[in-house]
């Protein structure tokens, strides 16, 4: 759906998705422990608890890609700027604020990484989901998803998107306030 906002040409689309594979593998070098404490945030902002397990994922995610990556012998080979572009998305892609820094900048597949992770928090799935693990009514959760949109995607089409799936989601919450 994000993707298709782009002309082919635009982006490499075997690398996002090879990114997309790889962008939360490092959570399997977590403790139990550390993986519930990274669930610990406020609207979309990670509490400082939160932050470590958050960025040392995203630190071991990128080491698993590269040893993956060197090791499989893809068809066509990847060249290395395009090893170097999925293992930036993966250690970037929680970092919407480092990817969209106008004084680094990042190709529009690391880009196109962040929000389409980032898009999963919109989704009736995850909302749902997210209500529940991390204890907020789905008022309040539609407000901190509504108050943290902008800063949490980096690509207009991303913003776009994902208001479009919080309106799905304030229907969805609407309704169960009507009476039958």
């Amino acid at each position: 759906m994000l993707l298709d906002k782009f002309p082919e040409e635009q982006i490499n689309r075997r690398l996002v998705g090879l990114a997309l594979i790889f962008h939360d593998c490092g959570w399997s070098k977590l403790s139990e422990e550390e993986v519930a404490s990274s669930l610990g945030v406020t609207g979309l902002k990670l509490t400082e608890p939160a932050t470590k397990p958050k960025e040392r994922h995203a630190v071991e995610g990128e080491k698993i890609a590269r040893n993956i990556l060197a090791s499989y012998n893809f068809e066509p080979p990847l060249t290395g700027i395009e090893v170097e572009t999925i293992c930036k998305s993966v250690l970037y892609h929680d970092k919407p604020e480092v990817v969209a820094d106008a004084n680094q900048p990042m190709p529009l597949e690391v880009k196109l990484l962040v929000d389409l992770d980032h898009l999963w928090s919109f989704t009736h799935e995850n909302f749902w989901q997210d209500t529940v693990r991390k204890g907020v009514k789905p008022k309040e959760y539609l407000h901190n998803l509504r108050q943290d949109l902008d800063s949490y995607f980096v690509t207009n089409e991303g913003k776009d998107l994902a208001r479009k799936l919080l309106s799905e989601r304030e229907a969805e919450v609407l309704g169960l306030e009507k009476p039958n």
